[in-house]
Formats: structure tokens, sequence, C-alpha cells
């Protein structure tokens, strides 16, 4: 009876074996992802801009409301913007291929770039999120409530929350982004607009949440002698720091780049000459009676690069 009880352990245990590796051998290049939810199917899939179109409010009109998605809504796009140097913090942003149109999802939970790489396509279900703006930028999260200014916004989904609502779509290929460039001497041809397009709202607006490139831009304060987020500064300020360029950092007419005073790269001085910029666009304004503030958030900060149009 002992060796029969020895031999039958054997046995069990070589079935566990077996039964292990067979869930190896089923997914033998890990196209399966250890994160996210693996069983979502796609059934009811809108594009960005269907979402954007349904319940959007004006969002140049609008400073912070929010509306209900109806369950069973899903999207799918590419990640363009997560928090890969620890700028762009607790939030990830997506597009999809229908005219580029992005959306900023906001998210309580860190080290969101090992999970969702730039280029990594992914579907979601947003089905009992909110749409909405804060301080007049788009986003989808959780219903929040302002008691004391009595105001409604989008919050940050919870990590368990998120995890249950995302599945990860094949290998990141940043290759099929599509970033649409802005140029102080744009080329027509190429699709660019002018940098100062940003400044009409419609058009900051429909970007807000994409990725894009500010081609041949000046930082104001390229003196050789600022940084980029200093904490000093940037405690009255949310701890975040915007530094804007030639030309637009005036009232009414602000475009620069905002940085976390806890982005990795906080401390490096503010580029000198003549650059190109890519982030994710945001826009924001405090109040219904003042003109947009256009946002660049940088990934890392090889986002700004010596200008290819000098």
């Amino acid at each position: 009876m002992k060796y029969l009880k020895l031999a039958l352990l054997a046995l069990v245990a070589v079935f566990a074996t077996t039964s292990c590796m067979d869930d190896d051998w089923k997914d033998p290049n890990s196209e399966t992802s250890p994160y996210g939810n693996n069983s979502i199917q796609e059934t009811n899939v809108v594009s960005i801009a269907e979402l954007k179109n349904t319940y959007g409010p004006k969002q140049k009109d609008e400073i912070n409301d929010t509306v209900r998605i109806a369950d069973g809504t899903q999207i799918k796009g590419i990640v363009t913007g997560n928090d890969i140097e620890g700028n762009i913090y607790s939030q990830i942003s997506i597009q999809d291929d229908s005219d580029k149109p992005g959306i900023i999802i906001s998210v309580a939970q860190g080290g969101l770039s090992g999970q969702l790489q730039i280029g990594q396509e992914v579907l979601i279900n947003v089905g009992g999120l909110y749409y909405g703006t804060y301080r007049s930028q788009p986003q989808l999260g959780v219903a929040y409530h302002d008691s004391s200014k009595d105001q409604n916004y989008p919050s940050r989904i919870s990590r368990a929350d998120w995890q249950n609502r995302f599945k990860v779509i094949g290998k990141p290929d940043a290759s099929k982004i599509k970033v649409q460039v802005f140029s102080t001497n744009p080329d027509a041809s190429k699709g660019e607009l002018n940098v100062a397009d940003l400044l009409d709202a419609d058009v900051a607006y429909k970007y807000a949440g994409c990725l894009v490139t500010l081609k041949g831009v000046e930082f104001a304060m390229g003196d050789g002698k600022t940084t980029l987020a200093p904490e000093d500064e940037g405690k009255t300020l949310g701890y975040g720091v915007t530094r804007y360029f030639k030309g637009y950092d005036k009232t009414n007419k602000q475009i620069g780049i905002r940085t976390s005073c806890y982005a990795e790269f906080a401390a490096n001085l503010v580029p000198q000459g003549v650059v190109d910029v890519t982030g994710v666009l945001s826009c924001y304004k405090s109040s219904a009676k003042y003109n947009h503030t256009v946002q660049l958030a940088l990934r890392r900060f090889s986002d700004i690069k010596a200008s290819e149009s000098k």
C-alpha cells in the first residue's frame, strides 16, 4: 500500500506538470498578456471619433462636466502616451485611425508603461465609465463630484476595475501611430497644419488627446539656466510647470509643454534653439471667459529634437 500511494502521487505530479506545460505549448510566443482581461471579445466597438461625437459636450464651452457611457460600449486604439518617464501620471492616451482622434483615460495606477507600451493596440470596455471634461480637457474616467466647487468631472478608474476592462491585442508597434504635424512653415502636401492654427479652439479641441508634433518652435525661456519643472515653482501650480514657445507665451496666445515636477527629466534645462517637439496635446482653461491654453505632455525627454526644419 505504501508503494502504491507513492506511485499514485508521482502520477498526479506528472499530470499536473503536463497540464502546466500544455498551457505553455498553447502559447509559445507569449501572445496572451499577463495584464488586463483576455476574455474580452469585440462586441460593440465604436471609433473614438464616434464616442466623442456621441458623448462629448462642446469642450470649448464646458469647463467641468460628465456624461455616462452606455453599457456594453467598447473602443479600440493604439497607445500613444504613458508614464514611461514619469511625466504622464496616472493616465494613458490612445487614438484610432479615423482622422487621428485620440482620448485620455484616467487610471489610478502607476507603472502603466510596463503593461501598455507605446504602439500597443488595446480593446477597452468603456460602458459605465464617464466621458467629460476637466478644465475643458476631454477625458474618460469615473464620475467625481467636487462638493467644494459643485463641479463634476471624470476622475481615475480604480486599478481593479481598469484591469478588468482592457485587453491587449498583439505586440506593440509604434509605427502604427499617426502623428498630426503642426509646423511654423507647414508643408500642405504632407498634411501639416500651422502651429498658429492651435489658437483656434475648434482645431485645438479636435486634436485634444492626440499625439502631435510641433515643428520649428523655440522655447521662450531657453536661456541655458532655466529648468523644465523645478519643484519650488510647481508647488503652487499642482506640481506641474508650463514652458511656453516664443510668440505663444502671452495671455490668450499660449502654447507650450507642461512637465510634472516628478518627471525623470524635470531638472533638465529648457532646450535652446529651434526644435521639434512631440507630445500628447491637451487644452485647458479655468473659466469659460478665458481662451484655451494648449499644452503638450512629453512621454520622454527625447520627444524634443533639434528641428528638421532649420
